[in-house]
């Protein structure tokens, strides 16, 4: 039995094919301003990889701010509920997910049937998003996936002091003209996104059991700092974050 999930996202646009929990077959691509026409072709060359056609899947569910741009979708689900079902399909002893995603913060919390309770989301700011740490590491010469690398050569962590955007990019551009190493600054930044995270998380709800989604929880550093500061156990998710709201879409499809 196989469906097809897609999140239509303001930065990235992900589809995948799941059998039962098995990822057959998964693409990401950048959203611009041609949004339909990148989605039929993201849905064709989805189902090409997988060896499959749209007609010969058993379901289709859309999600994402784009989701209405997906015209043979079954039925369109908030993304919300979508992580929360993949992680429910995948730790069903997860109670709170944080989705750390391209432009805001989303924290999830799930009852014991995997059901979500109530969330809250930083959505008037995109401090501590994967577009936050993109800039930031970006304005110091490092590619938000080398991050990691640079973090790993850090001698010390250098203080990013505010929470705002334009405020820490002033921050970052005042490190470099006083000499502060890049690697430096990037460990700073990893750790202003930590702090950012666990404090709407502690502000939430914690949970027994946490998770992670999202482009920034790929950022092992960013995950590291965080479960420092946090209560509880983490669970990992086992499949790639970047792809947890489109994995639900496609879990929801088989269960309909």
């Amino acid at each position: 039995m196989k469906s097809m999930g897609c999140d239509i996202g303001s930065l990235f646009s992900k589809a995948v094919i799941m059998d039962g929990d098995r990822l057959v077959a998964s693409k990401i691509v950048e959203t611009t301003g041609n949004i339909a026409g990148e989605v039929e072709c993201l849905m064709d060359a989805l189902c090409r990889d997988a060896g499959t056609d749209l007609e010969s899947l058993d379901g289709i569910v859309g999600t994402g701010s784009g989701a209405e741009f997906i015209k043979d979708a079954a039925f369109l689900e908030d993304e919300i509920a979508c992580i929360g079902w993949a992680a429910r399909c995948f730790l069903p002893d997860v109670e709170l997910v944080v989705d750390i995603g391209g432009q805001s913060i989303t924290s999830i919390l799930l009852d014991g049937e995997g059901d979500v309770i109530d969330f809250m989301r930083n959505d008037k700011c995109a401090s501590g998003s994967g577009r936050f740490l993109e800039v930031m590491s970006n304005a110091v010469g490092i590619p938000v996936e080398l991050i990691d690398e640079a973090a790993s050569r850090a001698t010390k962590r250098v203080s990013i002091s505010s929470q705002c955007g334009v405020f820490v990019e002033s921050e970052v551009i005042t490190h470099v003209n006083n000499g502060e190493s890049p690697q430096d600054i990037v460990a700073g930044l990893c750790d202003s996104v930590a702090r950012i995270v666990t404090s709407q998380a502690r502000r939430f709800g914690m949970g027994t059991h946490y998770t992670f989604t999202g482009g920034v929880s790929k950022v092992r550093t960013v995950v590291d700092l965080i479960c420092s500061r946090m209560d509880g156990e983490y669970m990992p998710f086992p499949l790639d974050t970047h792809l947890a709201a489109a994995i639900g879409a496609a879990l929801l499809a088989e269960a309909d």
